[in-house]
């Protein structure tokens, strides 16, 4: 018998606006202790490849993370997250209730993300896709199939600040018109359970407890930064929004944005750089041999409960992006092989932002060749896996006994590994290029620090230089890592060999195939086959007073369902109308006794599964008990038919039907 709600769980209602109002102050907290951060930020927001996403731990937090969007959690503190680009979500459960005859109706209200979000796509309960009648804003849905047609109301709201109360929750008395929930992308949702009265019913009911509540969401609207042009006037409030996973676009929004975000006006941001950036990641690039993509893109769920200077990071991260602050204003560059107009180009001499020479060194230069505190020869990239159900997958770089492979152990002696998570990323091409780039620069990461004059004062953070000194030979091209003013009124830089070839984007090669896995069903439970009766002497049996006890015997093929258990056996009078159970039994012969000369039987069989789910019946009929061998064959039925489930009692050479 399945549980009513009542069993399950406490009529619990929750006063939203409080809620609302809690997730508003913790998101005002964290903004006024990073303001300092972010208006004192004299060089970098992140090194160019943002947060050490390699940093002990990192990885670990960041792929939990990934696992625990699709979590549903319950409490009035948690923080709401930002959804971009395309993700599967869970959500924070903010109001439960049950109401109807019996409680019959559980009413959820589950908070996806900060809106306005694009839509959503799938909707999954307890992970079973469930087809939905309308996907749109506002309207009621119910299923189109399955086994919750009947028993499920859902109705999407994608957060607009406009945006009117469900009808769904207000046919609860707690849910009223104030309770819009304005902002906030959400889902209403109606469960019904249904009385379950007969084993049909039980079989029938797909609820097993609260429903776990997943849906793949299509996140924020936000403004294309691949439309900029040189600069950039238009209010953040009225901007023309849009779905897109661009990853500048992506940043830029979360800075602008004054709800969860900074709330930087425009006048912060070079918009010429903003937009050569949004550009190089929006570029088609060589995925496979046969397949292409954009260079970069970002799907991402932010945790408003972490600081605005690290979820800043973790966005720069996905793309090689690098955010010095200069002139007042915040300037974003990507690391890449040195073309600002091609991002897959690796040229032999890009273009530089200053030349160093002599004539600007003081005092000398120190150079640091890679050691193996910082180089690797594999990197373990996790990333975000749509093709896997939204959840963590893998990639190495480079693989096993591959040429690169063989000839990195041979450089170092040992295996250097380290492993990274970056659950921005949602393309399995896209991580294999970053962990490639990854374990390249490492191997070329020759550092060099110098002082100079300050005639190179307009280099900033992440520009390519030139630093020649003909003392020792020197003529290379660097990228700045950072430049500090000293106390002598010298420029101390710090910058990284540049290798254009690290940066090449190359075909990459194909996934292989997953196996498709055909899994039974464990709530479809195959019926035996072949059931026969027989009767005649050879079936009787006499006791020790020479009375003659006449049987029938049926005999099925088991089923090659691996969940099964055990088989329900029933038999009645062909002119009766109710079976009576016989037998649960492991197996598949069984004979009925006491049965009389000249009657006629029907007999039935399904098969039970661990999860009590049983099988359609299969039935032999009209087989007359008689002296002389007779054998009657089964069919089955084209429905399941009720019966009462006994206790399973094992297997039985003779058994007493009355």
């Amino acid at each position: 018998m399945c549980p009513s709600p009542s069993d399950i769980f406490d009529d619990v209602i929750e006063v939203f606006e409080d809620i609302v109002d809690t997730f508003v102050d913790i998101v005002e907290t964290v903004v006024d202790a990073t303001l300092d951060i972010f208006n004192m930020a004299l060089s970098i927001v992140g090194m160019p490849f943002g947060l050490d996403m390699g940093a002990p731990g990192q990885a670990q937090m960041d792929a939990q993370q990934i696992q625990g969007v699709l979590v549903n959690k319950e409490s009035a503190v948690n923080p709401i997250p930002i959804v971009y680009g395309t993700r599967r979500v869970g959500g924070s459960r903010v109001f439960l209730s049950t109401d109807g005859d019996s409680n019959k109706y559980l009413y959820i209200a589950l908070v996806l993300s900060e809106g306005q979000v694009n839509g959503y796509t799938k909707l999954y309960l307890d992970d079973n896709e469930i087809p939905l009648s309308s996907y749109t804003h506002g309207t009621v849905a119910t299923p189109s199939s399955g086994d919750y047609t009947g028993r499920l109301q859902a109705q999407f709201f994608d957060g607009r600040d406009s945006q009117a109360v469900s009808s769904v929750l207000q046919e609860t008395p707690n849910w009223t018109a104030e309770h819009t929930l304005s902002g906030l992308s959400y889902l209403a949702c109606r469960f019904e359970w249904k009385k379950v009265e007969t084993q049909e019913d039980a079989d029938n009911n797909p609820y097993k407890g609260l429903p776990k509540i997943n849906v793949i969401l299509q996140g924020k609207k936000i403004f294309d930064t691949t439309t900029l042009v040189s600069s950039h006037t238009t209010a953040y409030a009225d901007e023309t929004t849009t779905h897109t996973n661009n990853p500048v676009s992506v940043l830029i929004d979360y800075m602008r944005n004054p709800r969860y975000g900074k709330g930087l006006g425009n006048d912060f941001f070079d918009w010429t750089s903003i937009g050569v950036a949004a550009d190089l990641c929006e570029q088609t690039v060589q995925y496979t041999s046969s397949t292409t993509g954009k260079a970069f893109t970002t799907d991402a769920v932010v945790d408003t409960g972490q600081t605005l200077m690290n979820n800043t990071k973790r966005l720069l991260s996905g793309f090689r992006g690098i955010m010095p602050y200069q002139t007042g204003q915040y300037h974003l560059k990507i690391e890449h092989g040195g073309d600002d107009t091609d991002i897959a180009a690796t040229p032999t001499d890009p273009l530089t932002t200053y030349t160093i020479t002599t004539d600007h060194l003081i005092g000398g230069v120190q150079l640091q060749a890679p050691s193996k505190k910082n180089k690797i020869n594999r990197a373990v990239l996790t990333f975000v896996d749509p093709d896997a159900n939204y959840q963590a997958e893998q990639v190495v770089y480079p693989t096993d006994a591959s040429a690169d492979d063989i000839t990195f152990l041979a450089e170092d002696g040992i295996r250097l590994e380290k492993k990274y998570t970056f659950n921005s990323i949602t393309n399995r091409e896209q991580a294999l290029q970053m962990a490639e780039v990854m374990v390249k620069k490492s191997r070329n990461n020759q550092t060099i620090t110098c002082n100079t004059t300050t005639d190179p004062s307009n280099v900033s953070v992440g520009d390519l230089i030139q630093i020649t000194n003909a003392n020792i030979s020197l003529d290379g091209i660097f990228r700045v890592m950072s430049i500090d003013l000293t106390a002598q009124g010298q420029l101390a830089i710090s910058a990284t060999q540049h290798n254009a070839s690290d940066y090449a984007i190359n075909a990459k090669t194909v996934a292989p195939a997953k196996p498709t896995i055909n899994l039974p069903d464990p709530f479809l439970v195959s019926a035996p086959a072949t059931l026969s009766l027989s009767s005649g002497p050879t079936y009787n049996l006499t006791d020790s007073d020479g009375n003659k006890i006449r049987r029938l015997y049926a005999s099925w093929t088991a089923t090659t369902d691996p969940f099964v258990v055990n088989y329900i056996v029933q038999y009645k009078k062909s002119s009766d109308t109710n079976y009576t159970t016989i037998v649960e039994t492991s197996d598949t012969t069984v004979f009925v006794s006491p049965v009389a000369l000249g009657e006629t039987y029907d007999v039935r069989v399904r098969a039970r599964n661990e999860l009590n789910r049983v099988s359609n019946f299969l039935t032999a009929t009209n087989h007359t008990v008689s002296e002389t061998f007779e054998s009657s064959d089964a069919s089955v039925s084209s429905t399941p038919t009720t019966g009462q489930v006994q206790l399973m009692i094992g297997a039985t050479q003779f058994i007493d039907a009355g």
